[in-house]
């Protein structure tokens, strides 16, 4: 839940300038309390620590008479790698936001690494765990290096696909660990279990169902 609030916008303008309703510093605490619970089961330390540095930049990136006062470039090579970024024609530095968002990459990174390789040791080995977190440690690794090609190449096409791209896979990365969060092996509580109920109110036990699918 804190990565969605760090991930979702929720923008709102007061006296000209635009704050985020969700604030990402709100987020980023939810998700060091979260991860903290999963350090008696997996090897999070590295990840907690680029948690706590992704909450300190989030915080003065909240406030937009902060960021107003960050290196921009010009219209023109704006207009060229974000075109709806260059409205007041100047944007912030392509650079320096790739930069600021470092912590958080790295986070993600150690993070679906730890869960994956977890599941990979599992006896029996957790397949869908370990498929799927195993991709997404490629992917963000492809989050931290695409984006200054990216940018230097000063195609639009290569950064609208590199932007998609990101947005893809870190709702990819939420997805799926709403998907695993219930495995006891990282703290969960359990399948699901639905008992359906007879008109009487007693159970019917012979149609159980558990959620989510191993």
């Amino acid at each position: 839940m804190g990565l969605l609030l760090v991930f979702l916008p929720a923008d709102f303008r007061i006296a000209g300038h635009v704050y985020d309703a969700l604030p990402d510093p709100v987020g980023w605490l939810l998700v060091l309390s979260g991860l903290k619970s999963l350090r008696g089961h997996l090897d999070v330390d590295i990840a907690l620590w680029f948690g706590w540095v992704a909450l300190a930049v989030s915080v003065p990136l909240w406030f937009p008479q902060l960021v107003e006062h960050l290196p921009t470039v010009s219209t023109t090579h704006a207009s060229a790698l974000l075109p709806s970024a260059a409205k007041h024609g100047r944007v912030t530095d392509p650079s320096l936001l790739w930069a600021l968002s470092l912590p958080q990459a790295a986070f993600s990174l150690l993070l679906v690494k730890s869960i994956g390789d977890a599941g990979a040791l599992r006896l029996p080995r957790d397949v869908f765990v370990a498929g799927r977190f195993g991709l997404l440690q490629w992917a963000f690794g492809a989050t931290i290096l695409l984006p200054p090609i990216a940018f230097g190449a000063d195609r639009v096409g290569l950064v609208n696909s590199t932007l998609l791209g990101i947005g893809l896979i870190n709702l990819a990365f939420i997805y799926y660990l709403f998907r695993v969060h219930r495995r006891t092996w990282l703290g969960g509580p359990g399948p699901l279990l639905i008992h359906p109920r007879n008109r009487d109110g007693t159970k019917r036990v012979e149609n159980d169902e558990g959620r989510p699918p191993v």
